[in-house]
């Protein structure tokens, strides 16, 4: 479906049904879920249906009505007087050689010139008052409310179900929101009515990172074990550095270090031994410690113990300091900003994100955290696109990981029948980050990379079973809601983008190790997360920790390392990136980006061979559901990982060209 003339150009496909937003009197009171409109060329859904649930809403999940006395907290997202004016800035702010590229406005100047539709926030707290709901915060974007699931069925016009989904019960509306009629144009979106978790952390370490009987580097030993389809394996490895990571990627060499850029991580949760934690390990990889000011959190009082749980929040600990420290190794002088989620709903996701784009906090954005596309709330998307593209006018880059369970249908995450990417990474408005399998020298120097997804081979007689299994891969496919946009014809390969006979956007975007066997030394303190009385909440305390240091991966560690080289490429050219696609496909096939390759080997791909609990064990890299690596673009790698170049191509191509 194609949404308005601005948003052609990113050939937006989404099925959700749009409806103009006119100067704010109130005509229809159908949903207004909205990318684009303002008077707009309307489209019907490419699957010619006008409402559809989350994929996982169906029937044979639904397990009844969901209690009305339910307190729930959702959010209201205004429309925009000229919502195609403002995609179409958007847009041309992050072209190459358009006029107004990275002529990027301020928050406050965003706000004049890509107004909301006048008394849209006064006609919308009016309504959501008459209906006896609180009001929690409110901005110039958007209203945050609090309020019974009753109220909300009332208000709306629908039924709200819980349905089983992926191990929990998470809600959903049966049919179409629908807005009284003097409210409906006022209202781009509302996020909260549908909850359902992305997947978090990265992939499990293999190897305890402070073994003696793990090699530095790929190939340093064998493993003494069997030979294998690829030839001798090597010995498991301690995780790199942060010195092997900055020297492979270029960091050093470049003399940068992020000074000046100031990177946002959004997570859910957050650690209370981050700060602790960090200098520790900072101290043990020879980085400097946080300075005063150098990191600060944005973290609620407390949590709601009926959207949280202690296991929840122990598990994302983790994920704020894998990507602290992935930032600080590549970045160790940029300003880190830490926004930890009420919960893991998405809704709460986009609450941070507007706090940073409301203030601009930060320069880039990393978020190392998806869920399969097609289970994504229609209302989400919305108010994601309204979300990023102010970013892109203002100069701020999202970026987002592409998950590690490779098409979905493989591992204990397969969650879906077919193949599928991820979102947000598949949004066109944001950088989709894959993963790799990385092999350096023994001076950390870049020697190859690989698309990762890795099976592993239990021992049979004198050497490995032909039957694997599944233990990670990078993200990517083909989107099932967004056509090609336009920064990608000409380098996506038609197999790809046209396989389902429609031209549509293909994932990842860029790609940086994310293999857990040649994963990242991480160290943290690790312990029970234990539930405290606070208020009407809880908050999360730590018991029992000790120190652990461990190889982690995932496309979790991918992404951070990516806003890393990002804050490295702002301070080198003094200018942000902004929207960040169409420049970096412009450096498609040039020194910025490495080419991943397959077979880097001498020929096959890496494997390694290592002793478990349960016997010997062969792991073969490159083996990613129906993904393939291959020369040029693919889709577990996208354009390849960035290189020194890439840090200083900004500054020697101000316009873009």
């Amino acid at each position: 479906m194609l949404i308005g003339a601005a948003v052609v150009a990113l050939a937006l496909v989404v099925t959700v049904v749009v409806v103009a937003s006119n100067s704010g009197k109130g005509k229809g009171g159908g949903s207004n879920d909205s990318t684009g409109g303002g008077g707009g060329t309307m489209a019907a859904p490419a699957n010619g249906k006008s409402w559809n649930p989350p994929s996982w809403a169906n029937p044979a999940n639904d397990i009844g009505p969901a209690n009305p006395k339910t307190v729930v907290t959702g959010q209201v997202w205004y429309a925009k007087s000229a919502p195609q004016t403002m995609a179409q800035y958007a847009q041309e702010v992050g072209t190459p050689g358009d006029p107004n590229y990275h002529k990027f406005l301020s928050s406050s100047d965003f706000s004049t010139k890509f107004s909301t539709g006048q008394g849209a926030g006064e006609a919308v707290s009016q309504w959501v008052q008459q209906d006896g709901m609180k009001i929690v915060s409110k901005d110039s974007e958007s209203i945050v409310v609090s309020t019974t699931i009753g109220k909300v069925e009332d208000a709306l016009k629908v039924k709200i179900h819980r349905y089983k989904h992926d191990g929990r019960v998470d809600i959903a509306p049966t049919t179409q929101p629908q807005y009284p009629q003097n409210v409906g144009d006022y209202v781009a979106a509302v996020t909260g009515l549908t909850t359902s978790s992305p997947v978090g952390r990265g992939s499990m370490y293999v190897a305890d990172a402070a073994s003696a009987d793990c090699s530095t580097f790929y190939g340093q030993r064998s493993s003494g074990l069997p030979a294998g389809p690829d030839g001798t394996p090597a010995q498991y490895m301690c995780g790199y550095t942060a010195k092997q990571l900055r020297t492979a990627y270029g960091a050093a060499a470049s003399g940068m270090s992020g000074k000046g850029v100031t990177v946002a991580i959004v997570d859910a949760y957050a650690s209370p031994t981050i700060v602790q934690d960090v200098d520790k390990w900072s101290q043990e990889m020879g980085l400097p410690p946080l300075k005063p000011g150098q990191f600060s959190q944005h973290v609620p009082s407390s949590y709601d113990p009926s959207k949280t749980n202690a296991g929840d929040a122990a598990g994302w600990w983790g994920e704020e300091t894998l990507d602290v420290e992935a930032v600080h190794a590549i970045a160790p002088d940029a300003k880190i900003v830490y926004y930890g989620s009420a919960s893991t709903d998405t809704s709460d996701f986009y609450q941070a994100f507007q706090q940073i784009i409301s203030n601009h906090t930060a320069d880039v954005v990393s978020n190392s955290w998806s869920g399969p596309e097609i289970g994504t709330d229609q209302s989400a998307i919305a108010a994601g696109q309204q979300i990023y593209q102010q970013g892109a006018v203002e100069g701020i880059n999202f970026n987002f990981s592409t998950g590690d369970s490779g098409d979905f249908t493989a591992g204990d995450k397969g969650t879906t029948p077919s193949p599928a990417v991820g979102y947000p990474s598949s949004d066109p408005w944001v950088t989709g980050v894959g993963g790799t399998t990385l092999g350096t020298d023994a001076a950390g120097n870049y020697k190859w990379e690989t698309g990762w997804g890795t099976m592993s081979y239990p021992s049979s007689g004198s050497g490995w079973s032909t039957q694997g299994t599944f233990q990670g891969a990078g993200g990517g496919g083909i989107s099932q809601f967004f056509q090609q946009p336009p920064y990608q014809v000409g380098v996506v390969p038609d197999s790809l983008a046209k396989a389902s006979g429609q031209s549509h956007r293909v994932l990842p975007d860029v790609s940086m190790v994310a293999d857990s066997l040649t994963g990242m030394n991480v160290g943290e303190t690790v312990g029970n997360a234990v539930a405290q009385p606070a208020g009407s909440g809880v908050t999360y305390t730590m018991s029992g920790g000790s120190w652990k240091e461990e190889t982690v991966g995932g496309t979790s560690l991918a992404c951070p390392l990516f806003s890393a080289m990002e804050a490295l490429a702002i301070q080198n050219s003094g200018s942000p990136l902004g929207f960040a696609n169409p420049v970096l496909y412009k450096q498609y096939n040039s020194a910025s980006f490495h080419d991943v390759k397959p077979n880097p080997v001498g020929g096959h791909e890496p494997s390694w061979a290592f002793n478990t609990d349960q016997g010997p064990v062969l792991a073969r890299s490159d083996e990613n559901t129906s993904l393939k690596t291959t020369d040029g673009f693919d889709d577990i790698t996208g354009i390849g990982s960035p290189s020194e170049q890439f840090i200083t191509w900004f500054k020697a191509h101000p316009t873009g060209q």
